[in-house]
Formats: C-alpha cells, sequence, structure tokens
C-alpha cells in the first residue's frame, strides 16, 4: 500500500504524526495514535486529523496576527468559530438522504442538553436529581432525560475533546498549557457544540425551511440575552378558541354481530395500547412476569406500534404476520421506543437491513413468546375467541427460519492470555493517577482500589459473568472459611421490579473457590475496608446512578477505555462477518476454554462455570456436596482452577487498599501513554 502521508507506522499500528512552526518561532511536535493497523482506515482518519489540524493551525496562527490573548474577545472568536464550523456539519447530516431529518432533529434536542451539562467544571458524565429537574422543566419528557443521560455518557462527555489538542491550541495562543487553561478551551467548545445542536434541532421549523440560508436563519434564532432556547412548544400568540362540546361517545360494542369479521366473542373498541398496563399488572399476579416489566412493556408497545393499535376488536391472525415482518425490517440497532411517535410504515421505509446488521431470530422468537403470553392474558376476557378452543392470534405458530445461536456469523471472539496479561500491566495495576487518569501512564504511581481494579481480575480467575460479579455483596464473600469462596445467588442488588434476582437458572447459583492469586493481591483487605465503609455492594461506585447500574455501569466507565489501552498495544480480536469485538463475556469464554482439555472432568468444569450437567449419572446421582461436605468439593475445585488457569497477575505486586471518594471510583479516563 502507498505510504500514507503524515503518518508513520510502529509494531502495525498507525500513527498521525504533523510538525507546525507557528507564528512565534515555535515548533509543535503533534503524535497521536490512530488505534487501527488496517491501512485503509488509518488513510481515512488520518485525513479527518489533517484538516482539523490545518483549522487550528490557521486559528491559532490569526491570533498571533492579531497579537491577542485569552480575553472576551478571543473566547467570543473561538466560540463562533467552533459554532459555525459544528453547525455546517449539523446541517449537513440533516440534508444527508440516507438519514431521517425528523430523527436527527430529535437526538440534536438531547444531545444539545448533555452538551449543556458537560460543560460545566466539576460535571461527571453522570446527571444528578437536580439535573433531571432541570431537563423536565427545559420541556424534556422521561424517555428524553435518559436519552440525555445516554448521551452525557458516551458521546458528550468532556473527553470527546482531546486535552492534547487544546493545549496545542494554548500554546500557539502564547499561554502555558495548564490544566486550567486546557479545561476553559475545551469549555468554550463544548458550549459552542451544544449551541450549535440546539439551533440544529430547530432546523425542520417552517421559517428555517423556506429560507434561502439555512444556516444563517438557525444562527438568527441565537439566544438573545442569554435567554435559552427551550424545547417546550410554542405557546399562541391569541388565546385558544373555546373548544366545542365533545359528542357523547357510545359504549364499546360488546355483540360481535354487528362486526361480521370479529374473530372474537365480543368487540371491544378500546385500543390495544390502552390495555398494556392492566397486561402487565394481570403477567404479574399471575406470575408470568415479575421481574424486567419495562422490557415487557417495550414488547408490547412496540406490537401496538407496527399493527397501527387498532381497537382490540379488529385485531386478527393477519396482524400476528405483520407484527413478525415489522422486526424483521427492523435492524438490530434500532429502537423503536424512539420512533413511537411516527408511523410504522413512514419509520421503517428509511430503515435499511443487511445480512450483518439483521436482528437476531432468537430475538423475534423471544418478543413473539412474550405476545403470546399476553395473548394468553386477555384471551380470559377481551380476547376470548368465537370458536372454543382455538386461538384467534396464535404467535407461536410463525414460520421462521431455524437459526443457531451462535453461528460463525454472530460469534464473538475470544480474548487470549496475552491480551489479559497486557490489560494487566496497565497503569491501574502498576501505578497511575486518579480519578480519570488511571489508564494514564504518566499521571501518577498510585494503585486504586475498585471495580476497575478487581473486576476484571474476578472475571479472569472466576469465570463467572460480568453480572453475577458487578452485583456481588459484601456479605456474599467468605474469606475467613476454611476454603474462601464466594457465593453466587439472587439477591436485591440484582433485583429488578422489587424481586431479587441475578441468576439465569438454578445452575448459575453456586459456590466458587476465591484463587490465591486472589487472596495474593490483597482482596480480603478489600472487602474488609468495603464493609467498613458501610456498603451492601461490593463495589458500590456502581450502584450510585439509577439509571446504569452494575455491570451496566462498569462498561460505561471503565471497560471501554480498557479495551482502548489493548487497543493501543495489540490487536482487538474481532469477528470479520459481524465486525463484533471482544468483550467482558468473552473472558469468561477464555476461562471455559482452559478447561478444554482431554483430562479436565467435564461435570467439574460444568459446576465451577455454573452449567448444567449432562448424563445421567452427573445430573441425578451425584450428590459430593451432600455426601463428602461444602469445603472437600470447594478444596476439589480450588485445585482444578489452579491446574487449568493460567496465571496472568504474577508480575503484579501487593498494595495496600486505597479507595478514592465513592463518585470517582472506577471513572478509569481514556487511555494514555507516556511521551516518548
Amino acid at each position: 500500500m502507498p505510504k500514507i502521508p503524515f503518518s508513520s507506522r510502529r509494531y502495525g499500528r498507525y500513527y498521525f504524526r504533523r510538525r507546525v512552526r507557528l507564528l512565534d518561532g515555535k515548533d509543535i511536535h503533534v503524535i497521536v495514535p490512530l488505534s487501527t493497523c488496517d491501512g485503509q482506515e488509518a488513510r481515512e482518519r488520518v485525513a479527518i486529523l489533517s484538516a482539523q489540524f490545518d483549522r487550528v493551525r490557521r486559528t491559532v496562527n490569526a491570533y498571533f496576527e492579531h497579537n491577542q490573548t485569552l480575553d472576551a474577545n478571543t473566547i467570543k472568536a473561538l466560540f463562533e468559530t467552533e459554532l459555525r464550523d459544528c453547525l455546517s456539519k449539523l446541517i449537513m447530516e440533516l440534508h444527508d438522504p440516507s438519514r431521517d431529518p425528523a430523527a436527527c432533529v430529535r437526538d440534536y434536542r438531547t444531545m444539545a442538553s448533555a452538551l449543556d451539562i458537560a460543560q460545566r467544571p466539576g460535571t461527571t458524565n453522570e446527571l444528578t436529581d437536580a439535573h433531571r429537574q432541570m431537563l423536565a422543566a427545559q420541556g424534556h419528557d422521561e424517555m428524553d432525560i435518559e436519552w440525555v443521560a445516554c448521551d452525557l455518557d458516551r458521546e458528550c462527555g468532556k473527553d470527546i475533546i482531546a486535552d492534547e489538542m487544546m493545549a496545542l491550541m494554548a500554546e500557539g495562543l502564547g499561554l502555558e498549557p495548564t490544566n486550567a487553561v486546557v479545561a476553559r478551551l475545551k469549555h468554550v467548545h463544548l458550549q459552542a457544540m451544544a449551541e450549535a445542536h440546539r439551533l440544529a434541532s430547530h432546523f425542520l421549523d417552517e421559517d428555517v425551511q423556506s429560507a434561502f440560508d439555512q444556516e444563517e436563519a438557525l444562527l438568527a434564532k441565537r439566544r438573545a440575552n442569554g435567554a435559552p432556547l427551550t424545547f417546550a412548544p410554542p405557546q399562541p400568540a391569541t388565546s385558544p378558541p373555546i373548544a366545542l362540546p365533545s359528542p357523547v361517545l357510545a359504549p364499546a360494542e360488546t355483540n360481535a354481530a354487528s362486526h361480521p369479521d370479529c374473530v372474537f366473542k365480543t368487540y371491544h373498541a378500546m385500543r390495544f395500547s390502552e390495555v398494556i398496563p392492566s397486561v402487565l399488572e394481570q403477567a404479574r399476579v399471575n406470575g408470568h412476569w415479575t421481574r424486567g416489566l419495562a422490557q415487557y412493556e417495550r414488547v408490547l408497545r412496540t406490537f401496538a406500534w407496527i399493527t397501527g393499535d387498532k381497537p382490540l376488536g379488529d385485531y386478527n391472525h393477519a396482524d400476528v404476520a405483520k407484527y413478525k415482518n415489522g422486526l424483521m425490517r427492523m435492524p438490530r440497532d434500532f429502537r423503536p421506543a424512539k420512533a413511537f411517535e411516527r408511523p410504522f410504515a413512514e419509520v421503517v421505509a428509511g430503515l435499511k437491513v443487511g445480512r450483518h446488521n439483521a436482528r437476531s431470530l432468537n430475538t423475534v422468537k423471544r418478543d413473539l413468546s412474550y405476545m403470546s403470553t399476553a395473548y394468553d392474558l386477555l384471551a380470559e376476557d377481551l380476547w376470548a375467541p368465537k370458536i372454543p378452543n382455538t386461538k384467534a392470534l396464535d404467535f407461536l405458530k410463525t414460520k421462521l427460519p431455524k437459526q443457531n445461536k451462535v453461528t460463525e456469523e454472530t460469534v464473538r471472539p475470544v480474548w487470549t492470555r496475552e491480551h489479559m496479561r497486557c490489560l494487566f500491566s496497565s497503569p491501574i495495576w502498576v501505578g497511575g493517577g486518579g480519578h480519570l487518569h488511571r489508564l494514564d501512564q504518566a499521571g501518577g504511581s498510585d494503585v486504586w482500589h475498585d471495580a476497575a481494579y478487581w473486576l476484571p481480575i474476578l472475571l479472569y480467575y472466576t469465570h463467572a459473568s460480568l453480572n453475577e460479579i458487578a452485583g456481588l455483596r459484601a456479605d456474599e464473600i467468605f474469606l475467613d472459611e476454611p476454603v474462601p469462596n464466594l457465593k453466587i445467588d439472587d439477591n436485591d442488588l440484582r433485583a429488578e421490579d422489587g424481586v431479587p434476582g441475578g441468576t439465569k437458572n438454578a445452575h448459575r447459583r453456586r459456590r466458587i473457590p476465591v484463587h490465591e492469586e486472589i487472596l495474593r493481591l490483597g482482596f480480603a483487605d478489600y472487602v474488609k475496608a468495603i464493609r467498613a465503609e458501610g456498603h451492601a455492594a461490593l463495589f458500590p461506585e456502581l450502584f450510585l446512578n439509577e439509571a446504569r447500574i452494575g455491570g451496566h455501569q462498569f462498561r460505561n466507565i471503565a471497560w471501554r477505555h480498557m479495551v482502548g489501552w489493548i487497543g493501543l498495544h495489540m490487536d482487538i480480536p474481532s469477528n470479520e462477518h459481524s465486525g463484533k469485538i471482544a468483550d467482558m463475556q468473552s473472558i469468561r469464554a477464555l476461562g471455559s476454554s482452559s478447561y478444554a482439555e482431554a483430562n479436565a472432568p467435564d461435570m467439574v468444569r460444568a459446576d465451577v462455570m455454573g452449567h448444567a450437567r449432562t448424563g445421567t449419572n452427573a445430573k441425578h446421582y451425584s450428590k459430593r456436596i451432600e455426601s463428602h461436605g461444602l469445603y472437600q468439593v470447594l478444596g476439589e475445585y480450588r485445585e482444578f482452577m489452579a491446574e487449568f488457569v493460567t496465571v496472568t497477575t504474577n508480575h503484579l505486586q501487593p498494595y495496600p487498599v486505597k479507595l478514592l471518594p465513592i463518585n470517582h471510583r472506577s471513572r478509569t479516563g481514556k487511555p494514555r501513554l507516556r511521551r516518548s
């Protein structure tokens, strides 16, 4: 492949390199890792960075020509430049035929609010109760507020702007790039981006659509005298006309004879969406759905959306096929809840489903199963079939092609021991900084103890799943017993809708011996420290945010940055068909692979992993815990794990327990390599 301009390649990985001499005579060298080994991808990223680099260089040199400093006029100029640049990009997105302008506008609304919050000094990537109240006052509903939380955590935080770029700008302005100066420049850029997204959210306004220059029309809507642009619908200038009395509606018909096409005993005029709350309550009381009611509600509302939310009496078996086909036309990562206010046909016309983004058939079967349960509940009354002993809507009889749960194209790749050793050699375990600098090689030499430190180690040596470890209680760790162990069981931390949970089935409820390497690194002292603080959760920082708890929270604040660290040093395993990369569950797959040897007892492997045993003897006759005692069996399991699991942390030294303030724990920040 021809050489890529402004790049270098070292150990197979590409880096962006530029040098510039500013008007004050300073030579500045910029080296940015591109986090890829693919030449084509590197070429595209270099082109993007080069354009941004040249824009910053021109801006900085312009300040030197006018001999400006970081005063009010300079800040205003920076703001205006970034605002116009960002707004022009958003307008281009809105004109992209492959994107839905209405969906973009809704996204810009939430992103504007997320950026508004992110630019405030001291703000973390989480919404507080005060933030939620403020957003509600600005016109956001509950769903929008949750999307603001998602945007703030993933796309709109302070870390979307590189410190290196702001430091370069500061030096070009003749300022020492201190943390305060860099933070101030970030603040200006985030403010400008927030204003650009806020203006772009008004793109579909009639005056903007009729304007020759839409960008200028949007800029004319800028906040005057600091007054915020809200998302509440505009109020009419005159008083609304007095509404005429509504005609009294006739009661819902109960005689199906006047509706010959009705397949039910009685015809009910209420719409499907109106009965969803009663279906959920009935399912909960009858024991069908006791946990995760929000997921079931999403399925029911998606059914109403796809089928047009008709009166109950108008439904028939054709709506089952319509629902199934509608699910198949939605990509895997599409969230229908964001489009419920628009007709399904209009939304689905803009969706593209290909080989690699198709919805899993197992997911479709799951949703059909949920709807089958809902039908059975409604068939007791509102949907009682006209013909006895039949199903008017049979969701389980739909025809779907067979699909293995895991195929070559859908399987998630596994980590190797070398990847784990690379991770455990990062500053989190050998010495780094504090809050948001845990993966910074130049951040310091501190080792802090929290979920960021212990959770990956526990995953590697126990082979448990992410939520099993993230949702452990401090009193589920038994280190003073003859064989130190931890208990995986349903508990209140993993509860949903007030019902304790967290394990898939009875096989997952188990005791796992604690590996000697975990004890060597000082796990017992950490458990004592957490108990001394009075926390119920072993990792309390993962349960501060009600919107994201446990493993989901850990993925957002720590794991994605850990993957970034590995990516700076090694190629990350990925599926060439689906693009999936190794994830936290892949650590469990690595553990299971360690036992795939001829002399590894399959029954012991199943017990340790929490899998179902196979074979009559293993299922029904082997009762070793009852016959030989818990601790003898745990001791045997510990020896089994020690024999087959390779220790990858033997280069680490145990450190005295050090705890950050709870709201700073496990917030690693982006990985940063020491400059050579």
